[in-house]
């Protein structure tokens, strides 16, 4: 049901909302809460950064502001923007994840497409790393990249699927002086790569410590590709910063902190560095693999590396405690996407669990304590899909949503076009109703964008 399409239902429906109770998710007791609708998204100030109308249904990710605060980096298919030059064909590439560097601006108006708004690929240039037996393996550039970060205004670190790579993720650095051929470097590369036969293994989702001293990511290791019996589960590493890319990454130290599991990711540091956030699967907690997964902590420490004593899953601590009720997905609710905020005392993070009072099961930001202490009470809703937080340093959160154009937007919007239409001389022949239904018509066309691409806004309650 869209909102914007049955607003005589707004007002019942917000009384029916203030009076159910809470259909939680916790094996603690629910905490009474209600959910306040304003328009089509929780209540407060909601900016919509990226505003273009792509008619294929674009999916804007894993944002992050730079530190100066002047441009925002996301991930987003090729052909969300135009590249120079404009490719044309079917071309494999252009279907992976690029990243995307975009203007930290308000969008005023909807747009065409992100290139209009000042918007630009990162194109990258090409070069061969030592790999295999027939190394060195020239590296192509277009394959997919995921979850890239700020390492200062002019870098970016991030993970790269590669073919020649035998479609392994590493970790890179990018130099985007010149966004338009941006030199790369690996910074962390398994010593089996230089080997004949190399294991098949993954490095994604790597997160910076404050002080950029730490590279902190997951790892998983096959021997043979798609075969359980010869694949490792997934770990959390951090990778020293002061050797990364040293001998092409081949000299870099990196080293596990937690032991191997069913399933690590999203790992993101506290403020101050000593700990670690992740998503981890029930393993984790000692509770068997089962469906879903929780948030964890786990103490930094570097105490024995040298000596090469170091303990895993130093000081593990389990945040959430989700259980199942009648009428959730067979696949569990997913706990993942943590994120400190600014002071350390909460962790804002994506969750499956149902909202206050509504029976669907959306991907929605929820805040914690970050010690565990209390339930998780819901931050940012909507009736879509709500992922990928980070939380400014003026506390606002900086996010991807399916959300659409907000219905205070598309307010405005139908006002403007119902006085444009007023003032064109081509309408004089029309009444109010005639002249009202030309705006209502525009403002259907913006709806239609309402769980079709995933937008880039920012929030504060």
């Amino acid at each position: 049901m869209k909102w914007t399409r049955n607003r005589f239902l707004l007002l019942p429906y917000i009384v029916l909302l203030t009076i159910l109770a809470v259909v939680g998710c916790s094996s603690k007791k629910d905490p009474s809460e209600t959910l306040v609708v304003c328009g089509n998204h929780s209540c407060g100030d909601l900016v919509m950064v990226t505003t273009d109308t792509s008619s294929d249904g674009y999916h804007y990710l894993n944002p992050s502001l730079s530190p100066d605060g002047t441009r925002i980096l996301f991930t987003a298919d090729w052909w969300a923007i135009p590249s120079n030059p404009r490719f044309t064909g079917d071309a494999d590439f252009v279907n992976n994840r690029q990243m995307i560097l975009f203007p930290n601006q308000v969008g005023i108006e909807p747009t065409l497409d992100l290139a209009s708004q000042g918007g630009e690929l990162v194109r990258l240039r090409e070069r061969s790393i030592r790999f295999g037996e027939s190394s060195p393996q020239v590296v192509s550039l277009d394959d997919d990249k995921t979850t890239p970060i700020w390492e200062d205004d002019t870098h970016l670190i991030f993970s790269m699927r590669n073919i020649g790579l035998n479609n392994q993720y590493r970790m890179c650095r990018a130099d985007i002086s010149d966004p338009t051929l941006a030199p790369i470097e690996f910074l962390f590369m398994e010593p089996a790569d230089a080997t004949p036969q190399p294991r098949q293994t993954q490095h994604l989702e790597s997160v910076l410590s404050n002080d950029r001293q730490w590279l902190a990511f997951t790892r998983s290791s096959c021997t043979e590709p798609d075969s359980f019996e010869t694949c490792t589960g997934t770990s959390l590493w951090v990778l020293d910063m002061n050797t990364a890319g040293d001998d092409d990454g081949y000299d870099a130290v990196a080293f596990p902190v937690t032991g191997e599991y069913s399933r690590i990711e999203t790992p993101r540091w506290s403020p101050d560095g000593s700990k670690i956030v992740f998503s981890g699967g029930f393993d984790v907690a000692g509770s068997g693999t089962g469906a879903g997964t929780e948030l964890f902590t786990v103490d930094f420490d570097t105490t024995g590396l040298d000596a090469g004593t170091m303990a895993l899953d130093r000081g593990l601590n389990r945040l959430t405690f989700t259980s199942r009720t009648a009428g959730d997905p067979i696949s569990g609710i997913l706990n993942r996407a943590p994120v400190y905020s600014n002071d350390g005392g909460s962790i804002f993070f994506v969750s499956t669990r149902r909202a206050p009072a509504i029976t669907l099961h959306d991907r929605n930001i929820w805040r914690i304590p970050s010690d565990g202490s209390l339930d998780p009470t819901i931050y940012y809703f909507t009736r879509s899909d709500d992922v990928d937080p980070t939380v400014l340093p003026d506390g606002r959160i900086l996010m991807s949503s399916s959300l659409g154009f907000p219905t205070e937007m598309l307010n405005r919007l139908e006002l403007e076009a119902y006085q444009a239409a007023v003032d064109n001389p081509e309408n004089a022949g029309l009444d109010e109703v005639q002249l009202r239904a030309l705006a209502a018509d525009q403002r259907r066309q913006l709806e239609f964008f309402e769980g079709v691409m995933s937008h880039v806004y920012i929030y504060r309650p």
